[in-house]
């Protein structure tokens, strides 16, 4: 599978010369296995990739959410294929999800507010929901996994061509307070061959932001190590971060654990998995 970042920070877009090597789009992650593309949420990072597939002509891809706050959304009306012939868009969701996406892709586009309804979008767009035991679409079998996240949120497990790509960004476990939650996450973390996890916060911020729902970068390293996930890539950044410190945080959590293949996610960035 080829994964490429176009958005990995969390909560609100940071443009501007401080953030030009992480970069400053919300969360999107583009998943290419035998020709088939998966999207993974529709951050302002959609928006590049749809120019750059409008360039290559009209082209199918599938699109979850891991849930529907803004820095997760607010990309998709920009998304160019939306408004090309020719182009085919199939959204999955889960069936609890399901009802308040439509709801919420809509009234995000509607005409009080945007110039173009969701309604008149030129592409082929269908919503299908994604069974409890998952989808098989191309080459790709999609597994959706409840979340510890303010309203909820879903990871997916992402199997094709032998390899697994797990994403899991706005979900919080605490050890201390969840053991048996921590448990179930190092079971569905275990046989990742990337690991693609929310790292907004570190240990010492966490008690002032307990219950926001995001990863903390010393629990998701441990977790990733008791899993034996092959690769980590830290995601949704705290836009309150620069490329310096994120910098130095990367080499802090490398530091601490030196058997992990960890990087920091950035916009732009490409793996092979």
């Amino acid at each position: 599978m080829h994964v490429k970042f176009w958005g990995t920070r969390g909560s609100v877009p940071t443009p501007g010369r401080a953030t030009e090597k992480f970069g400053g789009n919300t969360t999107c992650v583009e998943v290419v296995a035998e020709g088939h593309r998966l999207i993974l949420d529709a951050g302002t990072g959609i928006r590049e990739l749809g120019l750059v597939l409008a360039q290559e002509g009209p082209s199918a891809s599938t699109l979850v959410f891991s849930h529907l706050h803004w820095d997760h959304i607010q990309g998709l009306p920009f998304f160019t294929p939306l408004f090309l012939k020719g182009f085919e868009i199939t959204i999955y969701a889960p069936a609890q999800l399901m009802s308040p996406l439509k709801k919420v892709l809509n009234k995000q586009m509607a005409t009080d507010v945007f110039p173009v309804d969701f309604a008149d979008l030129s592409a082929e767009i269908r919503f299908e929901t994604l069974a409890k035991r998952g989808i098989t679409t191309g080459p790709f079998h999609v597994t959706a996994l409840p979340q510890q996240h303010p309203g909820g949120s879903w990871a997916y497990r992402v199997e094709a061509s032998g390899r697994t790509v797990y994403y899991s960004t706005d979900n919080e476990t605490d050890p201390d307070a969840d053991a048996d939650g921590y448990a179930q996450q190092v079971d569905a973390y275990r046989g990742a061959n990337l690991l693609v996890v929310d790292g907004q916060y570190t240990l010492e911020e966490y008690p002032s932001r307990r219950g926001w729902g995001h990863g903390v970068l010393e629990q998701v390293t441990k977790l990733a190590q008791e899993a034996g996930v092959d690769r980590v890539a830290i995601t949704h950044h705290d836009p309150m971060r620069d490329d310096e410190e994120l910098n130095a945080l990367e080499r802090r959590i490398r530091k601490s654990a030196p058997e992990l293949q960890l990087f920091f996610a950035r916009d732009g960035l490409a793996v092979e998995v």
